[in-house]
């Protein structure tokens, strides 16, 4: 039988789910809820919706929330209560309050709960970490490098570009060292050129016994999303934009390659449990990670 599935928000990130559900024969996107209303067709039915249809959408296998983080938390809670499984974009709400209550919601009723860490479920990283993770051997440092000049950050909407990129370095340094709790910045710059917002920092996470730094910017001429993690005996290189730059580094090179995307191994995450009926969450990633980076976002904004 195939599973419902409904999509809340058809911004980009929705986009690239539809995208990928269409492909799927055993899926039924049943609805698509978009603030103004418009048809857009799934295997030639009109399945937009309005937030009106909300109430609608108990009996479905699954939901994926992909607006803005802003309103993230009411549609999270309320299909929570129907114990609806939930893919969530990221940031998954706006305050670290809001993610407590969700994590508690989760432990209420129990349903399936997965943050977009997309980083985290990119087939590169999974197989270099299954690969070389024993091999490197102990961590002693791991160094984030992001951002690009692709996309556009309005000065009016308020939406500054490390709110937007944080949480991918932040959700990896946390999944390998646990909570991190303090931090120093040890260089912001922002500047706001014809309209458009444009950010550059550098923070050191402190972690006892193992050194974390994040680089970010999105000045032009930026692009950059790779992770390096380094060992005792080697090292691991994650690059998100080039294929050929995913390797494991131990006495000598060896490339990891993978054919899929990162979106399409958390929609088979996500849709394989539901099809097992099996309970799912990284909230506890999630939670640590909203709050660390709500404090790094805050002490960056005292700086400008």
């Amino acid at each position: 039988m195939k599973k419902k599935i409904a999509i809340i928000g058809f911004g980009t990130a929705g986009q690239r789910f539809f995208a990928n559900l269409k492909k799927k024969n055993n899926i039924d996107v049943v609805k698509i809820i978009v603030k103004n209303k418009r048809k857009i067709f799934f295997k030639n039915k009109n399945v937009g919706g309005t937030y009106s249809d909300l109430k609608y959408l108990t009996k479905i296998d699954g939901v994926i929330i992909a607006t803005k983080f802003d309103v993230s938390y009411r549609y999270a809670k309320f299909f929570l209560e129907k114990k609806v499984p939930i893919l969530i974009e990221k940031p998954f709400c706006k305050t670290f309050s809001q993610s407590k209550k969700i994590k508690s919601l989760f432990r209420k009723y129990k349903s399936s709960f997965l943050i977009n860490y997309s980083d985290t479920f990119d087939p590169k990283l999974v197989k270099l970490l299954s690969s070389g993770e024993n091999k490197i051997g102990k961590i002693k440092k791991i160094i984030g490098n992001y951002g690009n000049d692709n996309t556009r950050y309005p000065v009016k909407k308020k939406y500054y570009p490390v709110q937007n990129w944080i949480s991918h370095p932040i959700s990896i340094f946390i999944k390998f060292c646990g909570d991190i709790k303090k931090f120093k910045i040890i260089k912001y710059k922002l500047e706001k050129k014809n309209g458009l917002l444009f950010e550059e920092v550098f923070v050191k996470l402190l972690k006892k016994k193992i050194d974390l730094f994040f680089y970010f910017s999105n000045y032009p001429g930026s692009k950059s999303r790779n992770i390096k993690i380094i060992g005792s005996r080697g090292y691991i290189k994650f690059n998100s934009y080039n294929s050929q730059d995913n390797f494991i580094f131990c006495k000598k090179k060896k490339i990891i390659k993978s054919t899929k995307t990162s979106i399409e191994c958390i929609l088979a995450v996500f849709l394989r449990n539901i099809q097992k009926k099996k309970i799912i969450s990284n909230l506890n990633i999630g939670v640590k990670e909203h709050l660390l980076s709500n404090n790094i976002l805050k002490e960056m904004r005292k700086k400008t």
